[in-house]
């Protein structure tokens, strides 16, 4: 009887305060066949399935292994088929201090599927074990626990305060156990010496001129004006009527061909991350664009002795990268991204991707997904 009541009591939404966060709102759950299931595919064209298999069993048997209470493993492979099956267990903190300790047992499944090119990500069979030193404590499977109708408020605007905090913490570590995917990939294809190949910058990126701000979008909606055709001569007889003024012809949007010449004419390069926080950086940080994941790229990077802009962003999920032209205050050339991933490469690696990189030092390189 106390334990049905402590369930009912935790879950009502008004006891404490919730949090809006539209990341974990409507929809972040989502159930197929009545399960909580988390699905992602992962385009990696330059690798073979076998490849993408022998990667994606490395990370999981570095990932997933027995730690004092706690047995995670490596459940099932087969490599014919490319597939691996891991089974999870680990720890989410909702709180910590001296005085108190507030976590929940987690146990769920990863199934990742290889195939030529890509690999299928899966993450279900989610279950808890609550306040488990406490009478046993409470155990609770997450189609019960963090759906939309038992984590959210009626009209789905906010969080409930523990059923919420599960459910938070859930999303989360789905999205590092994807992003730590993503980057181990990153590095085996470093390590094969497969570098991204170069793309044209997509209509995120913008070109600004005088007058003008315009997304790549757009340039390809541009024609050319077709040629005035010539006057007829004047009859010197009749008079001249005057010539009504033109137009001022609008300055000509910029192509995409001419987006990494600016780049190369400009004189400075700042980022912006964490709360506008901007720092300027050399342009050798600039490590040009790329695909990557079937995503289009952009690549910096930073000198691991550069504490102040590897901290921020480290600690930033998205940042802007400005280029200027001299004598300008404002950006000629915008790229905005969302980060995927980070890793640490050598100074020889760098000067593949910038000549005025220094081959001596090491750099940690931070890919970003362009966004519009």
């Amino acid at each position: 009887m106390k334990k049905f009541l402590l369930s009912v009591l935790i879950c009502l939404p008004l006891l404490a305060k919730a949090q809006t966060d539209e990341k974990y709102l409507a929809g972040a759950i989502p159930v197929v066949d009545g399960k909580v299931s988390f699905t992602t595919e992962m385009q990696v064209p330059a690798l073979s399935q076998e490849q993408l298999y022998d990667a994606l069993l490395d990370w999981a048997n570095t990932y997933f292994k027995p730690e004092g209470k706690l047995n995670a493993r490596v459940l099932y492979t087969n490599k014919e088929e490319g597939t691996i099956a891991a089974g999870g267990e680990e720890y989410l903190v909702f709180t910590s201090s001296a005085l108190s300790l507030d976590r929940t047992r987690i146990y769920y499944q990863l199934l990742m599927t290889c195939k030529p090119g890509k690999c299928d990500l899966e993450m279900t069979r989610i279950r808890y074990w609550y306040d488990e030193a406490r009478d046993g404590g409470e155990k609770y499977a997450a189609e019960e626990w963090i759906t939309d109708d038992m984590a959210l408020n009626k009209s789905k605007t906010k969080l409930a305060p523990i059923c919420g905090k599960f459910r938070r913490k859930t999303i989360d570590l789905k999205d590092e156990l994807f992003k730590s995917i993503q980057s181990s990939l990153g590095n085996r294809m470093i390590a094969l010496g497969l570098q991204p190949a170069p793309v044209t910058p997509t209509p995120a990126v913008t070109v600004a001129t005088p007058g003008v701000t315009v997304t790549q979008s757009n340039t390809a909606n541009i024609q050319p004006t077709a040629p005035v055709a010539p006057t007829a001569p004047i009859a010197p007889v009749a008079p001249v009527a005057p010539v009504a003024p033109t137009a001022p012809v609008a300055p000509t949007a910029p192509t995409t061909q001419n987006i990494d010449a600016q780049i190369q004419a400009a004189v400075r390069m700042t980022i912006t991350a964490g709360n506008d926080e901007q720092f300027e950086i050399g342009k050798e940080c600039w490590g040009g664009f790329g695909k990557l994941f079937g995503k289009d790229v952009a690549f910096c990077l930073i000198d691991t002795q550069k504490t102040m802009g590897n901290m921020l962003l480290s600690q930033s999920d998205s940042y802007t990268v400005s280029f200027y032209m001299q004598g300008n205050n404002k950006p000629s050339v915008v790229v905005k991204c969302k980060k995927l991933m980070q890793q640490n490469i050598t100074g020889e690696e760098a000067k593949k991707m910038n000549p005025n990189n220094d081959g001596q030092k090491t750099y940690n390189m931070y890919v970003g997904e362009i966004i519009k």
